[in-house]
């Protein structure tokens, strides 16, 4: 297998997304580093379920936009496995809430959660990655993360995912040529987020996909096993969204 014995950290990856990216890798016989901040027990699910399927994995607690809380997550790492070779950089959170209603505190929370966690864990990864001479780091952006998708009502969110996409372009140019950066922008992806909105509102994301219906964690989890095996792809943004961004 092309991932075989691959150490792999994923941030929030107790559940949604993050869990379907490291149930993904675990079918690549990997070595998987499950990061959480809160949500224990759906880490704990994940570990069990990735070792169910063959592969090696720890339980990381950490609060990835914090330095001292990285650095313990990677030094966590590093004892159980030795290595790092492919960091997602997938925490994030978001705050639906109108502009005027919302505070610097707010903004600040959006950015640390998405954005800063982001360069953080960045920062650990390309130490590790530059002493070994190769390494792949995939970010989740979003298409809100676009320039004309941002969307009202989760401005901050949309911003910090705008930020991921620069950050992600950049970083790239930086650490050429050995290590890779890119990230996955995932359109509507069904989570349990959606359950708490009204079904009109669903229904018109829908209706804006060229293929009239939500993407599943499972096709997001292939863009990220395809980023991390091509070696010929940085400073790439790979949309997963049905078509909705031609609009």
């Amino acid at each position: 297998m092309k991932f075989q014995d691959k150490v792999v950290i994923i941030t929030g990856s107790s559940s949604g997304i993050g869990k379907a990216i490291a149930l993904r890798f675990a079918s690549e016989n990997t070595k998987i580093a499950v990061n959480f901040k809160s949500n224990s027990r759906g880490a704990i699910e994940v570990v069990e379920e990735i070792t169910k399927l063959g592969s090696q994995a720890i339980l990381v607690q950490g609060d990835v936009s914090q330095p001292s809380q990285v650095k313990k997550v990677f030094d966590a790492v590093i004892n159980a496995f030795g290595t790092v070779d492919i960091l997602i950089n997938n925490a994030g959170i978001t705050l639906d809430k109108p502009f005027l209603e919302t505070t610097k505190e707010d903004w600040l929370q959006v950015f640390d959660a998405n954005f800063f966690s982001t360069v953080l864990c960045s920062q650990e990864a390309v130490k590790i990655m530059s002493q070994k001479g190769s390494g792949k780091i995939i970010n989740t952006a979003s298409i809100r993360g676009i320039e004309h998708t941002g969307r009202q009502g989760i401005m901050a969110y949309s911003a910090a995912k705008a930020a991921v996409i620069n950050f992600t372009k950049t970083l790239a140019k930086e650490v050429a040529q050995n290590i890779t950066v890119n990230a996955v922008a995932p359109g509507f992806v069904y989570t349990p987020n959606y359950e708490a909105m009204p079904k009109e509102m669903t229904n018109e994301f829908i209706e804006e996909t060229l293929i009239k219906r939500f993407i599943s964690d499972t096709e997001i989890a292939e863009a990220f096993i395809y980023l991390a095996g091509a070696n010929a792809v940085t400073g790439e943004v790979l949309v997963v969204d049905g078509g909705f961004t031609l609009k």
